[in-house]
């Protein structure tokens, strides 16, 4: 009998420290996760304090953060509607705002519950509509993120509305 309660005692201990380990690394893992996702936001602040301590091709952080300027400003105008304009008829933006580091005004669509900010990188430069972004999987895209198109050549800041009601 002696031998069966310490089996079992063992036992219970290996499951107890096996629970806590699960919890430890469910934590971690949990952690990590939010690290990946806000690592990104944390290297457009970084920039932004200290644009020349980057090395290589800015131009990714520094079309982030304009885009980032452009979505809180064009959110903070509580202007209702869906609708799509160049940034350089946006009258209320920073002139500083208005265009990209080539002097390309970014297309910005306002939809029921987000703003997107495209920043177009093609020679042909398209007229700015909503029609752009048909097709793209804004479900997908984090609010404050910005990913490449994939269907062509601009990238997409998103910035979701909060919902009204």
């Amino acid at each position: 009998m002696e031998h069966f309660l310490t089996r079992i005692s063992v036992f219970s201990l290996a499951l107890v420290s096996t629970m806590f380990s699960c919890a430890k690394f469910t934590q971690e893992l949990n952690r990590a996760l939010q690290d990946k996702k806000s690592y990104t936001r944390h290297a457009m602040q970084a920039y932004r304090k200290n644009p020349g301590a980057f090395q290589g091709d800015k131009s990714v952080l520094e079309t982030w953060s304009r885009s980032d300027y452009i979505a809180v400003a064009v959110a903070e105008q509580k202007r209702g509607g869906n609708w799509a304009e160049a940034s350089d008829k946006l009258s209320f933006l920073d002139p500083k705002l208005r265009s990209d580091a080539t002097g390309r005004p970014f297309c910005v669509i306002q939809q029921d519950d987000y703003i997107a900010v495209l920043s177009i990188r093609s020679e042909q430069v398209p007229s700015c509509s909503s029609d752009l972004i048909r097709g793209v999987n804004i479900e997908r895209i984090s609010s404050g993120d910005m990913e490449f198109s994939g269907r062509t050549n601009y990238w997409i800041y998103l910035f979701r509305l909060p919902k009204r009601g």
